[in-house]
């Protein structure tokens, strides 16, 4: 029974992963987890949940997601065999446009933005309001850059 079970969900994630925008946004839920799983680990280990502490911390974090993010859109998303130099180029362009407004918006947020919750939980959301926008951005540019020939 349990090995019926292992297989059917096999086959239903066979069939989800089939279509690009799915792959494209279960790494993205990846990136996002890696994301603020280390800007909330640096958030508690100093203290810090806003200004330029907050924006560093920010910027680290976002900076190990987008490297885990080109392999995986390399080889999964967009299932490349390999990738070249031209494309790395325009994906580091891509990601550091993509971080910028990412980082603008929730750096804004949280510092012009008072919404009298706890500080933490508020970054939180300033920071998934970044990615939002970060993420579209990241889909329609990353398209484009791993197009197959």
């Amino acid at each position: 029974m349990v090995k019926w079970i292992v297989e059917l969900i096999k086959k239903i994630l066979n069939y989800f992963f089939k279509f690009e925008f799915i792959r494209f946004g279960f790494v993205g839920f990846l990136n996002t987890l890696i994301d603020y799983v280390l800007m909330n680990i640096l958030m508690f280990m100093f203290h810090v949940n806003q200004g330029s502490g907050f924006v560093f911390i920010k910027i680290f974090s976002i900076s190990i997601a987008v490297i885990f993010s080109y392999y995986m859109n390399l080889f999964f998303t967009f299932k490349l065999k390999k990738g070249d130099v031209n494309q790395l180029i325009k994906f580091v362009l891509l990601s550091a446009i993509t971080i910028i407004v990412n980082v603008l918006i929730a750096s804004y947020l949280v510092d012009n933005i008072d919404l009298s919750i706890n500080k933490y939980l508020w970054a939180n959301i300033a920071s998934f309001a970044g990615a939002i926008i970060a993420i579209a951005m990241r889909y329609f540019g990353s398209r484009i850059i791993f197009k197959k020939d």
